[in-house]
């Protein structure tokens, strides 16, 4: 184990495997079980593609699930290494990807998803530039949630007896380390795709934020999402 430095960045991207059934069920309808599979997997190449290609930062994609073959192949080609999750909550699994992180000497840790897959990368570099000076970067979601979250200290309980997938998950990230004496800094809000609206405004915003995949995969769906 190495002793965590601040002149160490790694970022976590936490996923699910894109398995029909188990993927993006919230846009089932209008989708079928397959397509929005399908769709989960083009937000993951996305992220994949253009989050770690915006920033100096060693990244792991802890995976739900197995991955298979043009996953390994895109993680391989983005110099992202491939860990499964830890079990429990998502509360559980993103404890153990930080301290996972933090073990190995990483002193400013970053934490994503892959629902946001129109983010603005520059707002990565934004977050790891923010734990230079503070505790805490959040990237707080429109729907309540956050789509990002960085730290330069221990995680000790924040992540723990969370709400989550309710519009109280950044509140109550932001209330407990204010709790503790974190200094915290705060990203401009934007939104996951969980949903038909958010699906219909990726699908307007796909090809002008560079989302490849997931302008392929929405290609033939256009009829369905309107």
């Amino acid at each position: 184990m190495s002793a965590p430095s601040r002149d160490m960045a790694a970022g976590a991207i936490l996923a699910k495997a894109p398995v029909a059934g188990l993927v993006k069920t919230r846009l089932v309808p209008p989708l079928t079980p397959d397509e929005a599979a399908s769709v989960a997997r083009a937000c993951l190449l996305d992220t994949l593609r253009r989050g770690p290609a915006a920033v100096g930062a060693a990244w792991t994609l802890f995976l739900d699930g197995e991955a298979d073959e043009a996953l390994r192949q895109r993680a391989e080609a983005d110099v992202v290494r491939i860990l499964p999750q830890g079990d429990g909550d998502l509360g559980m699994r993103l404890e153990g990807a930080f301290a996972r992180l933090r073990a190995e000497g990483a002193g400013r840790i970053v934490a994503i998803g892959a629902d946001s897959p129109t983010l603005d990368p520059a707002r990565l570099a934004e977050a790891f530039d923010a734990l230079r000076a503070h505790d805490m970067v959040i990237g707080p979601a429109e729907d309540g949630g956050y789509y990002l979250i960085g730290l330069s200290v221990d995680a000790g309980d924040l992540f723990r007896e969370t709400p989550w997938g309710t519009g109280e998950v950044a509140r109550v990230a932001v209330a407990r380390a204010k709790a503790r004496g974190r200094s915290i800094a705060t990203l401009p809000p934007w939104y996951d795709i969980d949903d038909e609206a958010t699906l219909r405004r990726a699908a307007r915003e796909a090809a002008s934020a560079g989302c490849r995949a997931l302008v392929a995969a929405l290609a033939p769906l256009r009829e369905t999402i309107g």
